[in-house]
């Protein structure tokens, strides 16, 4: 992204959030190779304080901004004091804040809306202004739309776009849920088979969403297959080698996993919607989008309080943890979820008589 065109930066900042900011102090870390680099490291968001609350700020961001080599602010909100940007007084304790942390503003920018024509300014030079040209028209908009990505009108959308089913369907599932659990103490399953099981069933379930991608259509799941999913991501195992769907970010494999965990954090009850709700926070964090990644961990800890992956990943937003860093998770388990995967499918090929599974139709997993 080139951060010399302030305008198109602007522009670019809802498909950077993943949904467009109101009222907010944005930050765009520069990464740490020179004060003057053009490559932004994360990008992080505030509701806009009064200029009396920002030093309350320093908690939260010294962690996140250590070995930044700078930022690129943009306040969005308030209405213009004559011809200059809105809330001076908030970019100025801003300033002092960002001098105590040790890292300086590389440009200071204003907005009142992040909209096709809305104004915008610089702090400290009156001569840099204008309008914003339209947000949609953006490369960023592009690119993520190309990998598709949504971008919501408000973060208000994106956490609702998470909101649970209906009472009624997440009250049946449940019931589904306590009645197989009763059925697994009365007769337990071979555990090596059981964990095999569920991990072809997460594959395949993820090969179909890739497929309804392919064809412009989004597969719908029946009660019974919710259910099915959320007993197989109940199995550690099963959830955290399922990070290997979730590598490359960006990918028709990871999009497609992202699509199906979102289905599932909608769709199965508390405490198991905390393992899906994880691995979309997980999927979120590795392609970048900051805020989904958040907005996921909260329905994760909300569903099961302590969930332990659930924590780490709030750490590791809290810290600014590199994705890269995160992604070694699932680079290491990549191969491994395939591997586990096919026990369940040469287990079926030895019950097909005279009939090879390769050769039948759909019997092929994900590449």
């Amino acid at each position: 992204m080139d951060l010399r065109r302030a305008d198109r930066l602007i522009a670019s900042v809802p498909y950077l959030l993943g949904f467009t900011p109101a009222n907010s102090l944005v930050m765009l870390v520069h990464a740490p190779d020179g004060p003057k680099t053009h490559t932004i490291g994360h990008v992080m968001r505030v509701d806009l304080p009064d200029a009396g609350s920002v030093p309350e700020l320093v908690p939260l961001l010294r962690a996140p901004l250590s070995g930044a080599a700078a930022v690129t602010v943009v306040l969005v909100g308030g209405d213009p004091t004559g011809d200059g940007p809105a809330h001076r007084d908030v970019m100025a304790a801003l300033a002092a804040v960002m001098t105590d942390i040790g890292v300086p503003i590389n440009h200071a920018l204003w907005t009142p809306e992040i909209r096709l024509g809305a104004r915008w300014g610089c702090y400290g030079d009156e001569a840099c202004r204008g309008e914003l040209p339209d947000p949609a028209a953006s490369t960023m908009a592009a690119v993520t739309t190309h990998a598709g990505q949504l971008t919501y009108p408000s973060r208000e959308a994106m956490e609702r776009a998470l909101d649970p089913d209906t009472d009624q369907a997440l009250a049946r599932r449940a019931a589904l849920l306590e009645l197989a659990a009763s059925r697994d103490e009365a007769t337990p399953a071979d555990r090596d088979e059981e964990i095999a099981h569920a991990c072809g069933l997460v594959r395949d379930t993820v090969a179909r969403f890739r497929s309804g991608r392919s064809a412009g259509t989004s597969p719908v799941l029946s009660d019974r297959e919710i259910v099915e999913l959320a007993r197989a991501l109940s199995h550690h195992e099963v959830r955290d080698l399922a990070f290997g769907a979730c590598w490359p970010p960006r990918t028709d494999l990871a999009a497609a996993a992202e699509q199906l965990w979102t289905v599932l954090v909608r769709g199965v009850p508390a405490p198991e919607r905390a393992e899906p709700a994880s691995l979309l926070a997980y999927t979120a964090y590795l392609r970048g989008d900051g805020p989904l990644a958040g907005v996921a961990v909260a329905k994760a800890l909300e569903a099961r309080p302590g969930h332990t992956l659930g924590k780490l990943l709030d750490q590791a937003l809290a810290h600014a943890v590199p994705p890269e860093t995160m992604a070694r998770l699932a680079q290491d388990r990549t191969g491994a979820f395939a591997a586990v995967a096919d026990r369940a499918e040469n287990a079926a090929r030895r019950t097909v008589s005279g009939e090879s599974w390769d050769d039948r139709p759909g019997g092929a997993g994900p590449g």
